[in-house]
């Protein structure tokens, strides 16, 4: 028997939630709190900074410049994390109401006409691909930055480290005080991925969800143009139209909300991702760590992926425009139902796209220019290591 969207969608937000969980952060639970994992999440996040900054000191002190850009390298990840869990903690009602709306949303139309399951499903079906996509992406690299080391340990008799901080107090040129540093590396490696994918699966799970909104508003149009042009339905008509507005004012106000819980986010996302990248472009000319290109290949796929977000979100403003313009019978509507549609339509114009700190809009373009700039500086401290080297 075929699952329906309901089943489907409530699979997903499990999956969520199961991540979400490992790092104390189920802000789905309607009673949730912060407790003692949420503050082991918190203080083992710290923790990875203040180890970066002791590794930097003493790379500083030893006159070790790789070791100083392999640190900082992977130091934006901790960064994504730390913001993923204040803002989505801060703001876990705002997330559970934008969900809510959903879950209602999957259950009011997976009963109705054939084309609105259909919808339902493309949806679902494209979080599905995004979600097995991720996990792959996730995987890989942890899977790859830990057995790396290990190859290295058994095969090369090397001493290699998964993440590149050091503890103080802790010899990671012993036996006993490496099997401690891959320990705590394997640990905070995979807590980190655990967290945030949850969090970017929350961001992925509202705006793939946001064309569906455009797709049954493209219908309830259908039915309003139907209604328009049969005198004797005024009061259906205009009961479907209020529906239309209603509509429309639930597509804004979760835009409004996922922008309001992920702006600062997408703004640590991009700037983290960015110099990561650099910095890691640099390693790997300098050939001092393995790993480093399935690295840069994960940050080169979260700065497209979330800007290929704000993508998404701009096509969508503008064919809920053109819905309105193009394929509305206003013409053969009463005086006072076209100024509701003039109304719509003036909003619909004005609606809200990502941005990053409502500094950068978040859109493909704008991973374009960031790729250009990340080449232009990469070349600059290319060509100064290969003078000082």
């Amino acid at each position: 028997m075929a699952k329906t969207a309901v089943s489907r969608f409530a699979t997903i937000i499990r999956l969520i939630r199961f991540c979400v969980k490992c790092c104390g952060t189920d802000v789905s639970n309607p009673n949730y709190r912060m407790w003692a994992w949420t503050y082991v999440t918190i203080v083992t996040i710290f923790a990875y900074f203040g180890f970066t900054g002791y590794t930097v000191y003493v790379a500083v002190q030893m006159r070790e410049f790789a070791t100083i850009l392999q640190a900082i390298a992977t130091a934006g990840s901790g960064a994504q994390g730390l913001v993923k869990l204040v803002c989505c903690v801060g703001k876990a009602s705002l997330i559970r109401n934008i969900q809510h709306t959903y879950e209602s949303m999957y259950r009011e139309y997976e009963g109705r006409s054939g084309v609105y399951t259909k919808y339902l499903h493309q949806r679902i079906n494209n979080f599905y691909y995004l979600v097995l996509g991720f996990v792959f992406i996730y995987s890989t690299t942890v899977i790859t930055m830990i057995c790396f080391p290990l190859y290295e340990l058994i095969v090369l008799s090397k001493k290699a480290m998964i993440l590149h901080f050091l503890i103080p107090g802790v010899d990671p040129n012993s036996d006993t005080g490496y099997v401690i540093m891959f320990v705590v590396h394997s640990m905070f490696l995979i807590v980190g991925a655990f967290g945030n994918f949850g969090g970017d699966m929350y961001l992925f799970l509202f705006i793939i969800n946001i064309p569906l909104l455009k797709d049954i508003f493209s219908e309830k149009f259908k039915e309003l143009n139907e209604l328009v042009v049969q005198p004797d339905k005024y009061e259906e008509m205009q009961a479907v139209l209020w529906d239309l507005l209603t509509w429309h004012q639930k597509y804004a106000t979760i835009l409004r909300g996922t922008k309001e819980v992920y702006t600062y986010v997408m703004f640590v996302q991009l700037l983290s991702t960015c110099y990561g990248i650099l910095f890691t472009i640099c390693c790997i000319f300098m050939k001092n760590w393995p790993t480093a290109p399935f690295y840069l290949l994960y940050c080169f796929i979260v700065l497209y992926s979330f800007c290929g977000l704000g993508t998404i979100v701009e096509t969508t403003n503008e064919q809920f425009t053109n819905e309105i313009y193009s394929n509305c019978l206003w013409y053969e509507m009463p005086v006072r139902e076209q100024k509701l549609i003039i109304l719509m339509l003036a909003k619909s114009q004005d609606q809200r796209s990502l941005t990053a700190a409502d500094m950068l809009p978040l859109s493909m373009t704008t991973a374009l220019q960031l790729t250009k700039a990340i080449y232009s500086f990469g070349m600059m401290m290319i060509t100064y290591l290969d003078y000082e080297i």
